[in-house]
C-alpha cells in the first residue's frame, strides 16, 4: 500500500508506524506532519488527527461542561476540546512563542482573511504591555489580555508597536486607522471592522476608554474564569 500522506512511495519503502485507529503511514511523513502543525494565525489540532478517518490522537480534559457537550445528539456531544476549540481562538506569540487566548472564534470567520498576516504582529499581552497593565497578583502577565483599540474585542495582533488589533479590524486595518477618532463607532463596537452594535451593554463587560484609543483589559484568566 501507499502512504496516504506523501502518496509517493510505498509503506515498505520506509519506517512506518501504526496509529491507535489502526492505519498505518510513514514515520517520517508523520512527523513532518506534526512539525507543519496548523495553518494560519489560530491554533487548531486537524493535524494531529489520522488523515484518513480523522480520529484525534490526543486527550484532552478540564473544560467544564455545558449544554453543548453534555446533550445528546448535539454537535459537540462529549466533545469538549472540539467545543472549546470551535468556540475560542488561540495565537502563538511571536516573542515568547507560548500560546494566548485570541476571544472567540466567530470573531476569526467573519474577519475572511485569516491566511494573510504577519506573524511577527501576532504578541501576547505580556509581551505587548504599552499601557503598564496591572500585573496580576495570582497569574503575573502570563495571560495579560488588551481590548481591540476599534472594537469591543479581544485584540490578536500588536501593530507599530503601539497598537492592538482584533483579526477583523487588522484585516482591514488600513481603512480602520485613517478613520478620525470622533466618527469611530462608540461601546458597544463590535466585529466585523467597528461595526457600530445595537444596546448597550458591552461584549467585553467591561467599562472601557472610548474607541479608538488603547486599553488593557487585565489578566484573562481571572476575566473570564465564569466561562470555564
Amino acid at each position: 500500500d501507499m502512504c496516504m500522506i506523501c502518496f509517493t512511495e510505498a509503506l515498505s519503502a520506509a519506517p512506518a508506524i501504526q496509529l491507535d485507529c489502526s492505519h498505518v503511514f510513514h514515520l517520517q511523513c508523520c512527523q513532518r506532519v506534526l512539525e507543519n502543525r496548523w495553518l494560519g494565525p489560530r491554533i487548531t489540532f486537524g493535524f494531529m488527527s489520522c488523515p484518513i478517518c480523522k480520529v484525534n490522537e490526543l486527550c484532552y480534559e478540564g473544560l467544564h461542561k455545558s449544554e453543548a457537550i453534555t446533550t445528546p445528539g448535539v454537535r459537540f456531544y462529549n466533545d469538549p476540546a472540539g467545543y472549546a476549540m470551535n468556540r475560542y481562538a488561540y495565537y502563538v506569540c511571536y516573542k515568547c512563542k507560548k500560546a494566548y487566548f485570541g476571544g472567540e472564534a466567530r470573531c476569526d470567520a467573519e474577519a475572511g482573511q485569516g491566511d494573510d498576516y504577519d506573524p511577527r504582529e501576532l504578541i501576547c499581552g505580556a509581551c505587548s504591555d504599552v499601557s503598564r497593565a496591572q500585573m496580576c497578583p495570582k497569574h503575573g502577565t502570563d495571560f495579560l489580555e488588551y481590548k481591540c483599540r476599534y472594537c469591543c474585542s479581544v485584540a490578536v495582533f500588536f501593530c507599530f508597536g503601539t497598537t492592538h488589533f482584533c483579526n477583523a479590524c487588522h484585516d482591514d486595518f488600513q481603512r480602520m486607522t485613517s478613520i478620525p477618532k470622533e466618527e469611530l463607532p462608540h461601546c458597544p463596537a463590535g466585529s466585523p471592522k467597528g461595526k457600530q452594535l445595537e444596546g448597550t451593554e458591552c461584549p467585553l463587560h467591561v467599562v472601557h476608554p472610548p474607541t479608538g484609543e488603547e486599553f488593557a483589559l487585565g489578566c484573562g484568566v481571572c476575566r473570564n474564569a465564569h466561562t470555564f
